[in-house]
């Protein structure tokens, strides 16, 4: 970037401090590159052209003397499917190298820039000096020195979670932007604001405090993650017994390992975190649910030596796979075009939740022995393994129960078969054992009302008995399960496909059943 000339460069071979943007596209058309722009780009692009945001950046870019300016709208060639997964598969290492990011968070769209008119006494706080009077006997005559600030509000760039997110944090393809630069320099409608790996400042607080003040040992762990500081040894994951191959084909390997280290039950807790937070955001492409965040998984992946599947982490693969779907994902409908296999969260059109830390308690024992995973079979080559779904079928040994899915809201069903089935709450019988035996909880409403469900035990917690709670002659804990529900494709073949997940109130339901093998598309 020159004072009168931007343009398009080839950076191979070229080694210098760049910046890059994150900013909200919007419905408005913006300036990008295609096939049939692309030499137009290369040979000049004009300033008139940018979108204020665009050319406010370029400002920064060159109030800080930094040459290089990244912005994905105009760095990959939008209608090239080969250049945008190539570049896509990138953008993790693009923002974490980078000098800084500049993120504006309010603006919705290209024209609401970064730079925000305000008075600036409303934000920049006053030094004082505070004297103890002498008559105090323990700070007789000491000095404190500080700032007297104004009750300016909340800054809208704090607020990366919840339903009064600003513009960009609402944005699915930002959060990685966000956790994976190494800097970031905050532009919101209430002031400019600093970010770093060790320290935060803006305005209002000029003289910045340290990060790590109110960080859990989660969010912690997460960071040297993503920084590439740490490493976790290979045996040091959680339990699973599965059949693993380099290629998930060919040869198999047994692979078993042991319970995993305090660190490695963090940075898969850190995981899902992130996919809770991740799919409240929007994607204005539905099938880029995986590229938007393959930086961060990436990173995991190096720093537990573990294989990402689908969302999920095979080491990890028993707690990965007991996710749910909130009231707020149940009431929509099943995605129209295939994304993912419906035993991954990513199969949801919205927000997924994981219960891991409930199977991490003290005083829970927990088991995984009702299912072992053999393998998943290969949807497509895997050439950028952290992008799009490249695998269909999870092969599994375990067991399957048929069971029947009831609203009991107002009461059971007048049919026959249900008369006089005693329960509480439950939501999931057993016809055939006239009883109650847990909770369906569907993963959308296309899947609320099925009739009959397959029930497929995949954890099972065993915990002391609560006050009151009436146990079975000569047991002395609780034994329960979480599992999935099942609907049955092909019943010769043993095909299921995720309905939704389940809570059984006593694992000894599942005694009488033989494990089998069968797979889940």
């Amino acid at each position: 970037m020159t004072s009168s000339k931007l343009a398009l460069i080839d950076t191979f071979g070229i080694q210098a401090s760049y910046i890059t943007l994150s900013h909200v596209w919007g419905k408005a058309q913006i300036i990008t590159t295609t096939t049939s722009t692309l030499a137009e780009r290369i040979e000049g692009i004009a300033m008139e052209s940018l979108s204020n945001t665009f050319r406010d950046a370029v400002e920064v870019a060159r109030q800080m003397n930094v040459r290089y300016l990244w912005i994905d709208s105009l760095c990959i060639i939008q209608n090239d499917l080969v250049d945008w997964e190539k570049e896509s598969a990138k953008m993790g290492s693009y923002y974490s190298n980078a000098l800084f990011n500049i993120a504006a968070v309010s603006s919705g769209n290209g024209s609401g820039g970064l730079f925000n008119s305000h008075n600036p006494h409303e934000m920049t706080p006053c030094p004082i000096t505070v004297v103890f009077p002498s008559k105090d006997s323990i700070r007789d005559g000491k000095k404190i020195e500080g700032f007297l600030r104004a009750n300016s509000g909340w800054d809208p760039a704090l607020q990366v979670a919840g339903f009064q997110r600003p513009p960009l944090w609402q944005r699915a393809w930002v959060l990685q932007e966000r956790l994976l630069s190494n800097r970031l320099l905050m532009f919101s409608n209430m002031q400019m604001s600093w970010k770093c790996r060790q320290e935060e400042a803006s305005e209002s607080v000029p003289e910045g405090s340290q990060r790590h003040a109110d960080m859990t040992s989660t969010d912690e762990m997460l960071q040297l993650v993503l920084m590439g500081l740490k490493k976790l040894p290979l045996m040091a994951q959680v339990v699973v017994q599965e059949i693993v191959d380099s290629e998930w084909e060919g040869e198999e390997e047994d692979a078993a390992h042991e319970y995993g280290t305090e660190e490695s039950i963090q940075v898969y807790n850190a995981w899902y975190d992130l996919v809770s937070l991740y799919t409240k955001c929007e994607l204005t492409i539905a099938s880029d649910i995986f590229p938007a965040i393959s930086g961060i998984a990436s990173d995991i992946a190096s720093a537990t030596q573990d294989r990402y599947v689908a969302g999920l982490w095979t080491r990890d693969i028993h707690r990965g796979l007991l996710w749910s779907a909130p009231d707020s994902t149940i009431s929509k409908p099943d995605l129209r075009q295939y994304r993912a296999p419906s035993w991954s969260w990513a199969s949801l059109g919205a927000t997924s939740n994981f219960h891991v830390r409930e199977m991490s308690q003290k005083g829970l024992k927990v088991s995984t022995k009702l299912f072992t995973v053999n393998g998943v079979a290969p949807h497509a080559p895997d050439v950028f393994p952290f992008g799009k779904a490249r695998v269909n079928a999870l092969k599994v040994t375990g067991i399957l129960k048929r069971a029947h899915p009831v609203d009991t809201n107002g009461g059971l069903p007048e049919e026959a078969v249900f008369k006089d089935i005693p329960h509480g709450r439950e939501t999931l019988f057993d016809l055939n054992e006239r009883k109650s035996v847990g909770w369906y909880f569907a993963d959308n409403i296309d899947r609320k009302h099925l009739n009959e469900v397959w029930c497929c035990p995949i954890m099972t917690e065993e915990r002391p008995p609560r006050q009151g709670e009436k146990l079975r002659d000569g047991q002395t804990s609780v034994v329960e399960a979480r599992g999935v529900a099942l609907l049955l494709l092909d019943q010769n073949e043993k095909i299921g496909m995720r309905v939704g997940s389940l809570w059984i109130r006593d694992a000894s339901w599942f005694d009488s059943c033989e494990t089998e093998s069968f797979s889940i598309i």
